[in-house]
């Protein structure tokens, strides 16, 4: 039964009928499981707290829990674990079941559970991911996540697409991105367009985020996002927000802060100091609802 608007207190029978698809009997339904839905400016996600090491095969879950219509559908699929460097640990996994390095998004949500669970105190909390070490604020509903140093920048590429060269621009700030700049976002394909250059052979094997930019102003961009492992546009994308500022702050266009507006959700903002040695995503996470799972074994 639906408590209110914002909690849910309920148990979803398509995430029973997900189970009995590969388990056929009820003896095989072993454990109950809470997860939250979150999401930031419509990037979403399902969140488990697997500081127990319940769940085991995390990339086959990922894949049940994100698909859209038929189970509780999402992004990505966030799970935080005890970590032996940092304070928490997060795992990430695209709604296909492959593993992320880093989510800028995701990160932030994280840590707005984090400390809406009272599960830390301190002003600052680090987070373990398959990329570093990432350290995160809440302060006024507002999360605040410092990236490091963007690497593999390459601004003087161009690619073969469709007969036609076109001119990109490449950095890794966690997860590689590639940035093409647009005069009309409205009239670009996007899952077209994004697809031949996320599997572009420049980029083969791990591939590409792709994310098409709109320089508005010295301070604001617009954006819109082809994410690898999602294999479609997404609203939002934190580490594709930082991408398009680093790489429009490289080429002299804008300059810090820069407000990073999706094609559909909330904008991001972007702070970073002139060597960009400190960089910091910031932006609202919003827990949407939450509820339980029944998994097998």
């Amino acid at each position: 039964m639906i408590k209110d608007k914002n909690h849910c207190n309920l148990l979803y029978n398509h995430c029973n009928h997900m189970v009995f698809q590969d388990n056929l009997t009820l003896t095989k339904i072993t454990m109950k499981i809470r997860f939250v839905k979150m999401q930031s400016g419509g990037n979403d996600f399902v969140l488990i707290d697997n500081r127990k090491s319940l769940i085991r095969d995390r990339a086959k879950l990922a894949r049940k829990l994100c698909l859209r219509k038929f189970s509780i559908g999402a992004d990505g699929f966030l799970l935080l674990e005890n970590s032996k460097t940092a304070d928490f640990r997060m795992r990430i996994y695209n709604s296909d079941g492959s593993e992320a390095e880093m989510c800028g998004n995701g990160i932030r949500c994280l840590i707005k559970f984090i400390y809406s669970e009272k599960l830390a105190a301190q002003k600052e909390i680090s987070i373990e991911t398959k990329d570093a070490i990432y350290y995160g604020k809440y302060k006024k509903e507002l999360i605040s996540v410092r990236m490091r140093e963007p690497k593999k920048v390459n601004l003087n590429l161009n690619l073969k697409i469709k007969e036609k060269k076109e001119k990109v621009f490449l950095i890794n700030v966690g997860v590689p991105h590639t940035i093409v700049f647009v005069k009309n976002l409205k009239k670009i394909d996007v899952k077209s367009l994004g697809s031949l250059i996320r599997y572009h052979q420049q980029f083969s094997p791990a591939g590409t985020n792709v994310d098409f930019v709109r320089v508005v102003n010295r301070h604001a961009l617009k954006i819109r996002i082809y994410e690898r492992g999602v294999e479609d546009e997404t609203f939002s994308c934190g580490t594709g927000a930082t991408a398009a500022a680093i790489i429009s702050y490289k080429l002299g266009r804008v300059k810090s802060p820069v407000k990073v507006f999706p094609i559909f959700g909330k904008p991001l903002k972007i702070h970073f100091d002139p060597g960009l040695k400190e960089i910091y995503l910031e932006g609202e996470a919003i827990k949407v609802y939450e509820g339980e799972c029944l998994l097998s074994r």
